[in-house]
């Protein structure tokens, strides 16, 4: 512990997931502690960013109103600063979007697609709405969506989406990281938040062991293994609770206000 506190005193800027770290997923609830924290942090000059699996135009209100400086979406394909300057921008290649939706079709999956500003969906069934609906709401559905727009990731979603491998010749340029039991992230082979934090780090000219992470899910291991100090919430994924440095309480508890006072960063 003694050597955690220590490093906290180097930690210049702060990134949050936000399903099940700032707010819980499948009923909204965010503390009244989230608030302070994210003012606390702005009055002691300690820069904040958001880091989500969801692209900006799923962020909802409630955390744009924290007025974090940074927006690390689309499990780092697209980043921009509080003033929507495009620090890092990584759409798949239109070639690999087609051979995805043909793989796609040919073990009969349906597929979300994330635009830098919309996510839409190949139809609207039940098992798309059961794992979509807590968090966009219901989706507009625009299967030919790629075609007039850049896809910064894709979803695929089914009965049988933990079934699915990926051929050899995607392997080589996705992969898949699961976020529902019936769907998994489609994302570039390097693409990841640590990826997209690491564009942000040098945009400021900060090191990696300033940076401290809040997560709880699968796509948060990478940004976990990439330096610094990473908290996760008492709820996350085994393999997130492994590579933690600090495992704090849950977002009803005020885990995340908790983890900082401990630390003395707060």
């Amino acid at each position: 512990m003694e050597n955690l506190l220590s490093s906290a005193q180097d930690i210049k800027i702060i990134f949050f997931d936000i399903d099940d770290t700032l707010r819980v997923k499948d009923t909204g609830y965010m503390p009244e502690s989230v608030h302070r924290v994210f003012e606390a942090l702005r009055q002691k000059g300690i820069l904040t960013g958001i880091a989500t699996g969801r692209n900006y135009y799923g962020v909802i209100p409630e955390i744009k109103a924290l007025k974090p400086d940074f927006f690390v979406t689309a499990n780092g394909a697209y980043v921009i600063d509080k003033d929507h300057e495009v620090i890092y921008n990584n759409p798949l290649p239109k070639q690999t979007v087609e051979s995805l939706l043909a793989w796609l079709s040919s073990v009969d999956s349906d597929y979300i697609f994330y635009g830098s500003d919309n996510v839409v969906a190949s139809k609207w069934s039940e098992v798309i709405q059961a794992a979509m609906a807590p968090v966009y709401g219901k989706l507009d559905v625009i299967p030919d969506y790629h075609q007039t727009h850049d896809i910064y990731q894709m979803l695929s979603i089914s009965d049988h989406d933990d079934t699915l491998v990926l051929p050899d010749d995607l392997a080589d340029k996705v992969r898949m990281v699961r976020w529902h039991p019936n769907s998994c992230d489609i994302v570039a082979l390097n693409g990841s938040k640590a990826d997209g934090v690491s564009r942000v780090l040098a945009s400021l000219g900060l090191s990696p062991e300033q940076v401290m992470n809040f997560g709880d899910e699968l796509n948060d291991l990478e940004l976990f293994k990439f330096g610094g100090i990473s908290v996760a919430m008492k709820v996350s994924h085994p393999d997130i609770l492994a590579v933690a440095d600090y495992v704090t309480d849950t977002v009803e508890n005020d885990g995340i206000e908790k983890a900082l006072k401990t630390l003395a960063i707060l």
